[in-house]
């Protein structure tokens, strides 16, 4: 038995089942992982250097703050079922995790005339959340958890457990230095200590490639406007 499972992580540590696919091994070409092009559609693009036109002008969405930024981080996992010495195995075979921008939920407020001033803090931001996108990325599905279990459902069920509670434990880091980020830098208001943390921020995800995909899944020309949340001081 072979199936899919997605997680989609936003905001502090929120971990939820976006979507199940469950196929017989004669329907497995129909149980792909989404494209890129399924993710834009979604509002969900590749990350990229922001710009004040990546922020769609909103004054009902987040009444609290002049602007909102969301990044995201998808993980995608393919697994397969086997049967030996009278138990059942769940594996991940194919391992794909996604990041970047999350456009449809990032927005600014029309009377917020200091969108170009906030870049550099909301750019930072979305770097770390690349940072660590990029840190899974690079995991191969040996180094994932895999399920025991009686049935094959008892191991899809501890699969997916174990999975969850890997990605929770990864996500813990990213918690915290974006908060450590935001207190530092007084939510961007402290201009200096941005560039600061930035330049090392920067650093450290350069030193980690991008994941790959075959270029038909990605657009032809990316789009210019393809987390916890950040606001204007």
């Amino acid at each position: 038995m072979k199936s899919l499972r997605q997680r989609a992580f936003a905001l502090t540590l929120f971990v939820s089942l976006v979507s199940l696919f469950v196929a017989s091994a004669e329907d497995e070409e129909r149980s792909q992982i989404p494209t890129w092009q399924d993710e834009i559609a979604k509002g969900c693009v590749p990350y990229h250097q922001l710009a004040v036109d990546d922020f769609r002008i909103d004054d009902q969405a987040h009444p609290d703050g002049a602007y909102w930024v969301r990044a995201f981080i998808h993980p995608y996992w393919h697994y397969i079922t086997i049967r030996n010495s009278g138990w059942w195995y769940a594996y991940v075979d194919q391992w794909i995790v996604r990041s970047g921008f999350d456009k449809g939920a990032s927005s600014r407020k029309s009377k917020f005339h200091e969108m170009k001033r906030a870049l550099p803090h909301v750019q930072a931001y979305l770097d770390i959340y690349e940072l660590y996108g990029r840190q899974l990325a690079t995991l191969k599905p040996g180094e994932l958890p895999s399920g025991r279990g009686a049935t094959p459902q008892e191991a899809i069920d501890v699969l997916n457990k174990s999975l969850d509670a890997f990605l929770k434990e990864k996500y813990t880091p990213l918690d915290a230095e974006v908060q450590e980020f935001q207190n530092v830098t007084n939510h961007g208001a402290n201009a200096k200590k941005v560039a600061e943390l930035a330049k090392a921020i920067r650093k450290r995800l350069d030193a980690i490639p991008p994941p790959t995909e075959p270029a038909s899944d990605l657009p032809a020309t990316p789009s210019p406007t393809p987390t916890p949340k950040a606001k204007a001081p």
